[in-house]
């Protein structure tokens, strides 16, 4: 048994307010929660005894949507094109021209990272500036929102992409003013490039996975929704969990229809231990709001288009009712106010058809509710997930893109809150290159953008309910509330210890605390 004391602690269990002591039990969940004394007469003789010198104690962060094998894959294969190491498109091209000079002719090279309005040429790269790192191996580079590719000359030609092939339906390949493509294919169309891409190997996706954890618990990450498996992935993660492997509770959603196909993948297997839980689909609405492709009602400033539905309403309905009707949860990727319309409309179908309050659908990023909408997704009990962590990392692309209407209701969470939904808050990375949940709640507390000036200073939300949401709000999310989010007798002893209090520490200083400890299951498996 382990007893902590001496510090500050946050349970965020308003049946326990301002414990002086927590009590691990040898089962790895907490065993009593209470002044010292109480907790004291719980303890076994021979308890360790663990003073936190004044420091935090809370519940591990959960962060409620995270592509962890693509972040993984950065960490480890692929080549890193964000900002903090390559500042504009001659850097992405020579780190792309370095590895690909460690590469035999005709391997792929992947990456991922360029935002056009980070790079001081304010333009997305081309296949020609590809071309410049290799014509010798196919190139892939994902942009950091996931919802575009660039790919060099001969990765379109491995792909049959010409100036003759269509655009898919929810895609676009980006063409020239000859009609060429330029190799950028936005949405859908970054499937016919993925069709060809390689897979890395189960080895290395495992290896992946497994850095991307150890990364996590860097930053007292214990739990996180990964939101977009294929069957694939889903291999490596069931073998990872078999394996005692995973080090980060994790909560899957397999996707329903992949990229560029009209094939739609089964039902998973549905799964649930203490690692590893398997009962959640995906589906993708739309497209992203950094890169003006959200599907919105007016048009975007700059590109003067609206935005790429997904699906036809009929047919994604008839997918969703599948899973609904299969006691599965969904999650649904749905930023823009037409994709809200749709979605909404069509979980308000669902229950209508086959009410099953149990079943608490999701929408991830949320990011232009009306009033309206969000009224409706109380109405259904629906739970958000946004990322304030956008604000901080993208919010010069909204102020460059989004009609000015639209900038009151960006992110809205402070109307989330009010309107009475449970919020999940989430880094959505590698799309940012900091999942730090501090930076995430700072965002939600000053909603600074990169420019210093604050987007929608009206929507900012308080630090404690900041810290709910990156704590029980995911938990509730993943379904699990029973089992983690707070520090409550009978759940695991999933924690982090701060070097600070991030309810008392201004917004300006949150980045300046430390991880000094996380616990999984009362293990200690990352001091800093």
């Amino acid at each position: 048994m382990q007893l902590f004391h001496n510090g500050t602690i946050h349970t965020i269990d308003p049946h326990y307010p301002a414990p002086e002591a927590v009590l691990v039990g040898d089962d790895g969940r907490i065993a009593a929660v209470g002044t010292l004394a109480e907790v004291e007469a719980a303890a076994r003789p021979g308890t360790q005894r663990v003073n936190l010198g004044g420091r935090t104690l809370l519940p591990g962060f959960n962060d409620a949507h995270v592509h962890i094998w693509k972040m993984g894959l950065l960490l480890t294969i692929q080549v890193d094109a964000r900002k903090g190491l390559a500042p504009d498109i001659p850097a992405i091209v020579r780190l792309f021209r370095e590895r690909a000079a460690t590469l035999p002719a005709g391997t792929w090279v992947a990456g991922r990272g360029y935002n056009e309005a980070d790079l001081p040429e304010r333009r997305h790269l081309t296949r020609h500036d590809l071309d410049a790192a290799s014509t010798d191996h196919p190139i892939a580079l994902t942009r950091t929102c996931g919802h575009m590719i660039v790919a060099n000359t001969k990765a379109l030609a491995l792909a049959g992409i010409t100036a003759n092939t269509p655009n898919p339906p929810g895609g676009a390949i980006v063409r020239d003013e000859h009609g060429e493509p330029t190799g950028l294919l936005q949405e859908t169309a970054m499937g016919l490039l993925n069709t060809v891409l390689p897979n890395p190997t189960e080895a290395e996706m495992a290896a992946a996975i497994q850095a991307a954890n150890r990364h996590q618990l860097s930053l007292g990450i214990t739990s996180a929704t990964d939101p977009l498996l294929t069957p694939f992935h889903l291999k490596v993660y069931r073998q990872l969990e078999a394996e005692g492997g995973l080090h980060v509770r994790v909560n899957g959603m397999p996707i329903r229809r992949p990229d560029g196909g009209t094939e739609t993948l089964p039902l998973p297997e549905r799964f649930v231990s203490d690692w590893l839980r398997i009962d959640t689909v995906k589906f993708f609405g739309d497209g992203g709001l950094s890169g003006a492709t959200a599907a919105i009602s007016e048009p975007y400033k700059v590109t003067g288009e609206t935005g790429v539905l997904r699906f036809e309403t009929e047919e994604l309905a008839e997918l969703m009712w599948e899973a609904h009707a299969a006691g599965f949860r969904i999650g649904t990727h749905a930023i823009g106010d037409v994709t809200l319309d749709q979605v909404i409309g069509i979980y308000e179908g669902l229950h209508l058809r086959q009410p099953r309050p149990e079943l608490r659908h999701r929408v991830e990023h949320l990011g232009l509710p009306s009033a309206e909408h969000l009224r409706r997704c109380r109405a259904l009990n629906l739970i958000a997930v946004p990322q304030t962590v956008f604000l901080a990392a993208l919010g010069g692309n909204f102020r460059r893109y989004l009609p000015d209407s639209f900038i009151p209701r960006c992110y809205p969470v402070r109307a989330m809150l009010d309107a009475g939904l449970t919020v999940a808050l989430s880094s959505d990375a590698p799309v940012v290159p900091d999942d730090n949940p501090l930076l995430g709640m700072k965002a939600a507390l000053d909603r600074r953008i990169p420019s210093g000036e604050t987007l929608a200073p009206e929507q900012a939300i308080t630090p404690a309910e900041a810290l709910v949401a990156y704590t029980m709000g995911g938990a509730i999310a993943s379904g699990d509330d029973a089992n983690r989010g707070s520090l409550t007798p009978g759940k695991w002893a999933d924690m982090v210890i701060l070097s600070g209090d991030p309810l008392t520490t201004p917004p300006d200083s949150l980045l300046d605390l430390r991880v000094e400890q996380t616990y999984v299951g009362g293990k200690a498996v990352y001091t800093g």
